[in-house]
C-alpha cells in the first residue's frame, strides 16, 4: 500500500475508479432498456389493431326483384264472412245469457215437425212446490213507436254496445224471461221452451236449458234472433216446461197453444 504524499486539498478530489467502472458499466447498457420498449411497442400495436372489428363492407350489387311478394295473399280482397252466425262482439253482454235460434233451418228436417212432439207422450208428475209465476216477453225489432219509459229502456238495454247494422240486425228478435219458484229441495231440472212463430205456421221449434242445483227463485233466458227472427217472424204461441230428468213436474203455456 503506498502512502499518499498529495496535499490535502489534492487528495479530496482523486475520483474513486471502482464506483466509475459500475457507473461506466450501468450506462453502458442503458440504452437497451428503451430500445425494449420500442422492439414491443409494434406488436402490442399491432395486437390492438387486429382485435379491433372490421367495418361492414357495402353490398355491390341489389338482390333481384321478385315478381310476387312473399306474403301473396296480403293483397287479396277480404273473404266474405260465412253465415256461422252472430259472433261475440255482435250478440253482445246481454244477449250471452239467452239461449238463442239464431240461423235458419231446413222446415223438413227441424227437431219438430208438424206437431208431431204433441203426440209424444210424456211422464207428467206436477209437483205444487215447483211453479211459473212470470213470463215476460219483448220484441226488440225497431217497430215499438210507444212512450213507457221502462219498455224503451229495456229495448235500449238490449241493443247496448251495437254500433254497425250487422250488429244491431244480431240482436233484433224476439226475447223471453221466465221466472220460476222450486220451493221444494234443491235438484237438477231442464227449462224447455217450444215455439211457433208467425211465417212457420204450425212447425214447433224446441230451446233448451240445463239448470243444476236449483232452489228458490230462478229465471230463464229464451231468444228467437237475427235471420231465424227476420225469416220466421216473431214467436206467436209457446210452452214453458220443467223438467225433473224425464217427467214435467211444472208447465205454462200461452193462449194460443
Amino acid at each position: 500500500m503506498r502512502a499518499n504524499h498529495l496535499p490535502a486539498f489534492v487528495r479530496s478530489h482523486v475520483i474513486d475508479r471502482g464506483a466509475a467502472r459500475l457507473l461506466v458499466f450501468s450506462m453502458r447498457f442503458a440504452f437497451l432498456v428503451p430500445a425494449a420498449f420500442l422492439v414491443g411497442a409494434p406488436a402490442f400495436a399491432q395486437t390492438t389493431t387486429n382485435t379491433a372489428p372490421h367495418p361492414p363492407k357495402a353490398p355491390t350489387a341489389l338482390p333481384a326483384p321478385k315478381a310476387e311478394p312473399e306474403n301473396p295473399g296480403a293483397y287479396l280482397p277480404p273473404k266474405p264472412r260465412e253465415h256461422e252466425g252472430p259472433s261475440a262482439a255482435d250478440v253482445g253482454p246481454v244477449q250471452k245469457h239467452f239461449i238463442r235460434a239464431s240461423q235458419t233451418d231446413n222446415l223438413a228436417d227441424t227437431q219438430i215437425d208438424d206437431n208431431a212432439s204433441l203426440k209424444i207422450k210424456e211422464k207428467v208428475a206436477i209437483d205444487k212446490r215447483i211453479t211459473v209465476p212470470l213470463i215476460h216477453d219483448v220484441q226488440n225489432d225497431g217497430t215499438y213507436l210507444g212512450s213507457n219509459d221502462a219498455l224503451r229502456f229495456e229495448i235500449d238495454y238490449l241493443n247496448w254496445g251495437a254500433v254497425t247494422q250487422e250488429q244491431l240486425g244480431a240482436r233484433r228478435g224476439h226475447y223471453f224471461t221466465i221466472t220460476w219458484d222450486n220451493h221444494g229441495p234443491r235438484a237438477d231440472f231442464i227449462a224447455r221452451f217450444e215455439y211457433r212463430e208467425v211465417n212457420s205456421k204450425e212447425i214447433v221449434r224446441t230451446l233448451k236449458q240445463a239448470m243444476p242445483n236449483v232452489s228458490g227463485a230462478v229465471r230463464s233466458y229464451f231468444a228467437v234472433t237475427d235471420r231465424a227472427y227476420i225469416t220466421y217472424g216473431p214467436v206467436v204461441s209457446w210452452r214453458f216446461t220443467v223438467l225433473k230428468g224425464d217427467t214435467v213436474v211444472a208447465q205454462a203455456k200461452s193462449y194460443l197453444w
